[in-house]
């Protein structure tokens, strides 16, 4: 890690970025083989929670090796050409958390997870979530993954790039 950009972000400043972005990249280890996947979040009581599909590649790894790793990353800036002398660096802000991911097996549990994962999204976007409740049966057909969160670090650069 560049010791120039980070870690160097306060913790608010982490958790102001887990809570502005929707989409993540999950970091698994299937028998020592790397597997990462973009998945959309709610950041909720300190932990990245995740839903989907019932079945899956990502479900069978959890279920084998809890260990994970989410990243979520923001440019802010657009993308610029490098340049030869020095000029290969943008604005950024960066969030890698480690800990152990869980599939929520218990229905009760997951119904619970799965209202305030919607109930996240729904606030973001200025919807009521009452009017489009998640149901028991609807729960019964998505997963629900919770990352409790071990460390956090996180790390930006700031300064404006000239063109």
């Amino acid at each position: 890690m560049s010791q120039k950009y980070g870690p160097n972000l306060s913790q608010e400043a982490m958790d102001k970025v887990l809570q502005e972005e929707d989409t993540g990249y999950l970091g698994l280890a299937d028998e020592g083989k790397p597997y990462v996947v973009p998945v959309s979040f709610a950041y909720l009581d300190h932990r990245i929670v995740i839903h989907g599909a019932t079945t899956g590649r990502k479900l069978d790894i959890i279920r084998r090796n809890p260990r994970a790793c989410f990243t979520v990353s923001r440019h802010i800036d657009r993308t610029r050409p490098h340049q030869a002398e020095g000029g290969c660096t943008y604005r950024f802000e960066s969030v890698i958390c480690q800990g152990t991911a869980e599939v929520v097996d218990d229905p009760v549990i997951r119904l619970e997870w799965l209202r305030r994962f919607k109930d996240y999204f729904y606030r973001k976007l200025r919807l009521d979530p009452a009017a489009d409740p998640v149901t028991e049966k609807a729960a019964q057909h998505c997963s629900c993954i919770v990352l409790r969160i071990e460390t956090m670090t996180g790390r930006a650069k700031r300064e404006a790039v000239a063109d």
